[in-house]
């Protein structure tokens, strides 16, 4: 797989830095809530091809992509030119599926507006549409030749989309990160300051297994198990999903034992650090047959009647198991009575 490069910059990359020869070059995929932002509308201004983008999960469907090839056909678009996605994570999955397909193939950029995707998303190379309500059931494999990480960009968002990040930084922490869950403190200088080291972690895991094809990246889905099954049944961000599912993880590692008390509670008071607007003893109020539904459409599913279950052993230390469903919904309904 090729290897995305990473720049680190103040403000809005110019036509240079993205190595693009003129502004007729590249075609600019924009979530247009970032017209609220000045600095990023006039920065559109230097390129002659730009189509606005809803971004959320809505926009990851098919009726999404058909719509806007039909508006990339009134656009004369070659064969070299470059796509370039500013935006959150359902942007940049959008957009590389777009660049992944259309016409074989085009050059890709990502620039990530929001901390979660400069962290995660932007990184190792997935794009994804959704697919009978469950996530990515169609993508590829398709890495941008360069992303761009502008510090301007990410310190104008809201506190919320600080919030979100952090699922995925504790998440690597957990992984093979462990010294940035030394004293995490949850703010955007933070974030900025630890940038590379969370990239470089999931950097880690996506070189083994570039492609999903011996199983090792899938440590990678730490938490989502159930935090997809949250994001879908109370559509809570991504990132506020994941930390549930941390949630859910560390407690059913506790459970079997995997996880050592006194590694158990420090996890907890790590993960209950950032603000939620949903609280773990309110998230498992889902009916038994919706969460068993979605278990059933999980990527990580092994078996008819298994999946890949990511649990932690200790804080830098995880590991991959298989678990009936059955099981699985044995341990949500264990959790639901002792919350």
């Amino acid at each position: 797989m090729q290897k995305s490069k990473i720049r680190t910059l103040a403000g809005l990359p110019k036509l240079s830095d993205l190595n693009i020869s003129s502004k007729n070059n590249a075609i600019i995929f924009y979530d247009q809530k970032l017209l609220k932002n000045l600095f990023v509308k006039t920065w559109l201004q230097s390129f002659s091809f730009k189509i606005a983008l809803n971004a959320g999960e809505s926009l990851k469907t098919l009726n999404s992509y058909s719509a806007i090839l039909k508006k990339m056909s009134a656009l004369p678009i070659q064969k070299n030119t470059t796509f370039v996605s500013i935006g959150g994570g359902s942007v940049g999955d959008f957009v590389g599926f777009i660049a992944s397909t259309y016409k074989r193939g085009q050059r890709l950029i990502h620039i990530p507006s929001t901390w979660l995707s400069a962290v995660d998303s932007a990184h190792g190379g997935k794009t994804g549409l959704n697919f009978l309500d469950t996530k990515n059931q169609i993508g590829t494999f398709y890495p941008a030749e360069i992303i761009i990480l502008s510090k301007k960009l990410l310190f104008s968002q809201p506190v919320d989309r600080i919030y979100d990040a952090f699922g995925e930084v504790f998440k690597i922490g957990l992984i093979n990160q462990p010294a940035i869950l030394q004293q995490p403190k949850i703010s955007a200088d933070y974030l900025w300051k630890n940038l590379s080291v969370a990239i470089g972690g999931k950097y880690k895991i996506v070189d083994l297994d570039p492609y999903e094809k011996t199983g090792l990246r899938q440590v990678l889905n730490l938490g989502h198990t159930m935090g997809h099954v949250f994001e879908m049944t109370h559509k809570v961000s991504h990132g506020q999903a994941v930390l549930l599912g941390l949630m859910f993880s560390a407690r059913y590692s506790f459970q079997l034992g995997y996880l050592k008390k006194a590694e158990f509670i420090k996890i907890c008071q790590i993960l209950f650090s950032v603000p939620l607007k949903l609280k773990y003893n309110k998230v498992l109020k889902i009916p038994d047959q919706k969460i068993h539904k979605l278990l059933l459409q999980d990527k990580k599913k092994s078996a008819q009647n298994q999946v890949n279950f990511i649990f932690i052993h200790k804080i830098g230390n995880v590991f991959i198991q298989p678990v009936l469903i059955s099981d699985l919904m044995s341990e949500v309904q264990r959790q639901r009575r002792q919350l």
